[in-house]
């Protein structure tokens, strides 16, 4: 009888782990803040400054994994092809940027870059 209780107790148990792992808590979470809606990006106000905080310590030249965003040219030319929202959305088929264990990106700065690139990429 103790063995029938003790093995009710283990499933039970093993059952409460099953359900409350979730595989949706290995996916990275943006976080989720208030952002200032602009009308314009403005790369050297707005985008420079989330560069230069999070991408140029690895992505400065000569740039890992040949990326280098450390000036205007070749981070619109990164953004323009799609690679630069992609990795900082965590595309599963592009690199996640920036990479675990570093900060992701708050919600706000990736709207301003999905902006900037969606306005064309301006150098204003």
């Amino acid at each position: 009888m103790y063995i029938w209780h003790m093995g009710k107790y283990l499933l039970f148990l093993i059952g409460f782990l099953v359900l409350s792992s979730c595989e949706n808590d290995k996916v990275p979470i943006i976080q989720n803040v208030t952002c200032q809606l602009k009308d314009t990006v403005s790369y050297a106000q707005d985008i420079a400054p989330i560069l230069t905080a999070n991408c140029f310590p690895c992505h400065q030249y000569p740039g890992s994994g040949g990326i280098n965003l450390d000036n205007y040219t070749n981070s619109k030319s990164i953004a323009l092809s799609g690679q630069l929202v992609q990795s900082i959305i965590h595309d599963p088929n592009y690199v996640t940027m920036p990479p675990p264990p570093q900060k992701e990106l708050d919600s706000c700065q990736i709207k301003d870059i999905k902006q900037w690139v969606a306005q064309g990429c301006l150098d204003n």
